[in-house]
């Protein structure tokens, strides 16, 4: 993803010490063998199905990169499972691996929406991050998905100080990665584990998988765009792709399942895409490559957890979301900082909006809508006089903005510029105003279908924190509490 990611894990790596313990396999008496039995006895399965396992407690008796926060309050529990089989590369060749995933699932059938979501986590700076399962944790818990870091990898098990095999050798002893030329087929193998067709522990006890979706942020999407071109008309194991900042907007054949593609200022092209039904470009303004909603989490969550901290609370979780989600109405440190944070429009929003409509789209087959292109003046992305991006999907804060968004100015990351006092008030004039062109701005994009209730709700409770910014005299009455979004899509 990027090289502030980077920076994160190298700030809690000198005092990693052991922690508390998660189940490995809570529940997981069950086997996927035994669920898929009944599949099987009518058509058997001609393709290559991994093995599940557990592996041991290992020397800090948790996985690396388990979740920075409790699961229970929300309805959740987590596993971690070994995967072994044997993958074959385009060129035919075949090889034994074994990697891992973790997977976060509701506890109970009633709880599940019947869709999971793999992410293929994140390399590039020679760990793993996953950065779809960040950016939409909130929608993911809420609307009752399963969700699943996939070490697809070779570079994000071994060998840097952040990797499994380097983290805990006796936990991941079992690890054998035979290199990226089998990663796709073996993310396709995962993907029919979580359907109920691998061998050994069932991933998923309890619960009945009916989707299986794939999302990817930045190499990992363009590894997602080449499992598309390559694997996918053969494998048949995904029924929908969230490809988010990489990869190409054109494709080698004809899509065979809705792929939505979603881009921040950083992938800006004014090329045009594809017009296959099965694919739907949004590009978002005034939104960094990497942002401080990942930043965040990673810093102060995920940092912490690896350093051996326990997992953060109900209450917790919360405190850190509010922080993380910052669009730069509060002025903080890390809103300067390319590599660890910096850009603060809030892209979260938007790939909860993302999986929300691709999920449906598979389900009902109804389209998510088409968005406006970024503007581009000679090829070049096009911006306002506050040099913020022109064109795109436009959320509340880039409409009325009370800050510079330089969502390129590091390539792979951005920062955050605010607007001072005096310009705010020059701008508005009162909170109330702002207030009120705040809302409405909301209601714009949650009508348009890219901006979900729930989270409407919550970029207008963020406004009143402007209200500081303005004289006493013109401060007036926060009225979040009152707000009703308005119908999604509508």
């Amino acid at each position: 993803m990027t090289l502030r990611a980077w920076v994160v894990g190298l700030a809690g790596l000198a005092v990693v010490v052991g922690g508390a313990a998660l189940p490995d396999a809570a529940g997981a008496t069950r086997t996927a063998t035994d669920r898929s039995a009944a599949v099987a006895a009518e058509k058997p399965a001609a393709h290559a199905v991994p093995t599940l396992s557990s592996p041991p407690a290992g020397l800090r008796g948790y996985p690396l990169w388990d979740s920075w926060h409790r699961l229970g309050p929300f309805g959740y529990e987590q596993a971690e499972y070994l995967v072994s089989g044997t993958a074959t590369a385009l060129d035919g060749s075949r090889a034994d691996y074994t990697t891992r995933v973790i997977v976060t699932r509701p506890q109970r059938q009633r709880d599940f929406n019947g869709t999971v979501m793999l992410d293929w986590v994140n390399v590039t700076a020679q760990f793993e991050n996953a950065v779809d399962s960040l950016e939409a944790r909130e929608l993911l818990l809420r609307e009752g998905f399963a969700f699943v870091h996939v070490s697809a990898q070779a570079a994000g098990l071994c060998c840097s100080p952040l990797t499994p095999q380097v983290f805990d050798p006796v936990r991941y002893a079992a690890i054998s990665h035979p290199g990226d030329d089998y990663a796709q087929d073996m993310f396709t193998q995962v993907a029919r584990a979580l359907r109920g067709e691998g061998r050994g522990l069932d991933p998923m006890p309890g619960l009945r998988v009916r989707r299986v979706l794939a999302a990817g942020q930045s190499q990992s999407a363009s590894r997602l765009y080449a499992y598309v071109n390559e694997n996918q008309a053969d494998a048949g194991a995904i029924d929908g792709f969230l490809i988010h900042g990489g990869g190409e907007k054109t494709f080698d054949a004809p899509l065979d399942v809705p792929v939505l593609h979603l881009l921040a200022d950083r992938e800006a092209d004014p090329s045009p895409p594809t017009k296959d039904r099965r694919y739907r470009l949004w590009e978002v303004a005034g939104t960094g490559h990497s942002d401080y909603f990942i930043g965040t989490q990673q810093v102060q969550g995920q940092g912490a957890r690896v350093a051996g901290r326990p997992a953060r609370s109900r209450a917790g979780f919360d405190r850190l979301i509010d922080e993380a989600g910052n669009y730069g109405q509060v002025v903080a440190p890390l809103q300067n900082v390319c590599l660890v944070a910096g850009a603060t429009m809030p892209m979260h929003y938007v790939v909860s909006t993302a999986l929300h409509q691709l999920d449906a789209w598979v389900r009902t087959g109804r389209r998510p809508p088409l968005t406006p292109r970024f503007r581009f003046e000679g090829g070049e992305l096009a911006h306002d006089a506050d040099r913020n991006t022109l064109g795109g999907i436009r959320l509340a804060p880039i409409e009325v903005p009370v800050a510079t968004y330089e969502s390129t100015l590091c390539n792979l990351g951005g920062i955050t510029v605010p607007f001072s006092d005096a310009e705010v008030q020059q701008r508005y004039g009162t909170f109330t105003r702002y207030q009120r062109l705040m809302a409405r701005a909301t209601d714009r994009a949650v009508r348009a279908g890219w901006l979900l209730r729930p989270d409407a709700r919550d970029q207008v409770r963020r406004v009143c924190e402007v209200r500081v910014r303005f004289p006493a005299g013109d401060r007036g009455r926060c009225t979040s509490e009152a707000y009703r979004p308005p119908r999604f899509g509508g």
